[in-house]
């Protein structure tokens, strides 16, 4: 691999090549992790959280779900459920979201209310909300 490395995040509705990068942070379900040029191959599990990707002294931040990563020589592929670049997160829809899925917590002993459902509902809320707050 040299110095840098492609890198493309694909979600079910659009790609975002986002081209020669020098380093990416992705959440795993483990805990973060780093790629930089010359990583090892591998496959990875991602969780709800942030993606950041450094192209010299340019950042650009998403917020993320679940998917997977492919690391191979060429580059890296992150395979999401969404991915949302962090100037496109709308704060209000987002908090909306929040206070939605916490009311909806709030009456879990309510047989009509689906907990598991919720607490991924409010996981992604809280991740836009904190990517885009940046």
């Amino acid at each position: 691999m040299a110095a840098q490395f492609q890198l493309e995040i694909i979600t079910p509705t659009q790609v975002f090549d986002e081209g020669v990068v020098d380093y990416l942070r992705a959440p795993g379900v483990d805990g973060a992790f780093g790629v930089m040029a010359g990583h090892t191959a591998s496959i990875m599990a991602l969780d709800v959280g942030e993606i950041k990707v450094v192209k010299g002294k340019v950042e650009a931040i998403y917020a993320a779900t679940k998917g997977f990563a492919e690391i191979t020589e060429s580059g890296v592929q992150l395979l999401v459920e969404s991915a949302e670049p962090k100037a496109d997160i709308d704060l209000p829809r987002a908090q909306e979201a929040f206070d939605r899925a916490k009311d909806l917590l709030s009456r879990k002993q309510d047989e009509s209310v689906d907990e598991a459902r919720a607490e991924v509902a409010l996981k992604r809320a809280m991740n836009r909300l904190r990517v885009g707050g940046k």
